[in-house]
């Protein structure tokens, strides 16, 4: 028993202390024993692609990308850090604001808002929440969530929510109805619920339903449905089913229009009981009646598109044409050159072809921005603008000069 425990003891001693006797098919020669063989790399750098535009947007000095991994960049202007960089530094080359999980970007001149996959959202720029108007970096909108579309309308930011409701910030009044300056908190509008287009007076629902209100009144239904655009330039206008509608105190052009929309039956009053005889009060005078909205047809063809960034203007059969409103609606072409048109953006025009034609102002040229070959989207104002391409570059211009392309 002994020389059994002594011999297990040995092949233990063999097993786990001395490497083994070399093989005998390996002539005596001794061999390199390797714990896992294969080669693994700790910390290696990985390869990954360098994101793309997949949206941009254009304001008055300065313009962000929606990129492909759901982050932004600006660049341009930044004086009321529109950049979202954290200073007021203006920068020609892409700054990255801090924001991640971006699905949609709204502009406007000196505001940027973005809307947050965790439906929140952000915003930086000219624009406040109650405090000190201007965020040079992003800033969650305080107690907003749940939202699904957002809109910037002047200095005012909105969104509409999951439940269909109307909130809106910055240059708003405690209605939550734009006005020209403010820095108000996140206000729901009463009044209007499931907002798919928004300008400063107007409002087009998700069933196309449009709704209007003037300085002090309420918002209330035009009766004009299917809408699918929206634009507003001193008046709000409506596309629907391929007509232009506008809406103001007073018809501009030809005689007003009507549209037939339900309204809800008035109960019935009691009649009133007979009351006793007293001193006769002195009545307050009444306040005047809100103005009322009167709509009315812009003289155009079928329409596509409104373009209203340098004027009254619209899409119509693939060309620009535009209604000068203090001239008895007359229509012109200022910029004849722009035909085969897909998309009108602020002056300029994205054509059939993948060039992109922009109004020089002051005169009836169009000339063709160099360097520009396969746009599939553009985002242009009155003097500056920017196209995305085919292979999701991104070139921007001022005016009419050549195209450059923007380095991410």
């Amino acid at each position: 028993m002994g020389r059994v425990v002594a011999a297990l003891l040995l092949v233990a001693c063999t097993k786990h202390g001395e490497p083994p006797p070399p093989s005998p098919l390996q002539d005596g020669a001794a061999v390199a024993v390797v714990a896992d063989a294969a080669v693994i790399t700790i910390d290696a750098a990985v390869q990954r692609e360098a994101p793309t535009a997949k949206q941009v947007v254009v304001a008055r000095g300065a313009a962000c990308a929606v990129m492909s991994d759901a982050t932004v960049r600006c660049w341009g202007g930044n004086t009321n850090g529109q950049l979202g960089s954290g200073t007021l530094q203006a920068s020609a080359t892409p700054v990255t604001p801090a924001i991640r999980g971006v699905v949609d970007l709204v502009m406007n001149d000196d505001l940027v808002c973005g809307l947050i996959d965790d439906t929140s959202v952000m915003c930086w720029g000219k624009i406040g929440f109650g405090k000190a108007v201007g965020v040079s970096a992003p800033v969650a909108v305080p107690g907003v969530r749940g939202i699904v579309r957002i809109f910037a309308v002047d200095g005012a930011a909105c969104g509409t929510d999951r439940g269909g409701a109307l909130v809106c910030w910055g240059s708003v009044d405690a209605r939550g109805h734009v006005i020209a300056n403010g820095s108000h908190a996140p206000t729901p509008v009463a009044g209007i619920d499931h907002v798919a287009a928004l300008s400063a007076h107007a409002a087009v629902r998700d069933n196309g339903e449009v709704w209007t209100w003037l300085d002090g009144g309420a918002p209330k239904p035009t009766g004009l449905a299917h809408a699918t655009e929206l634009a507003e330039r001193d008046l709000p206008c409506a596309l629907a089913e391929g007509a232009v509608t506008c809406f103001a105190d007073k018809p501009l052009c030809g005689a007003a229009v009507s549209f037939a929309h339900p309204e809800k039956p008035k109960p019935k009053k009691p009649a009133p009981k007979p009351k006793k005889s007293k001193k006769p009060k002195t009545k307050k005078p009444e306040p005047p009646p809100p103005p009322t909205t009167v709509a009315f047809a812009l003289p155009t063809g079928k329409v596509s598109h409104l373009a209203f960034a340098t004027g009254t203007c619209v899409q119509s059969a693939k060309r620009l044409d535009c209604i000068d409103l203090d001239h008895a609606c007359k229509v012109e072409r200022p910029w004849p050159a722009l035909v085969s048109v897909e998309e009108v953006s602020g002056a300029c025009a994205r054509l059939t072809n993948g060039t992109v034609r922009c109004g020089a102002t002051g005169t009836s040229a169009a000339p063709v921005i160099a360097g520009v070959t396969n746009a599939i989207a553009i985002s242009a104002t009155a003097t500056r603008g920017c196209a995305l391409t085919k292979d999701h570059a991104v070139l921007c211009w001022e005016g009419t000069a050549a195209a450059t392309p923007i380095a991410f």
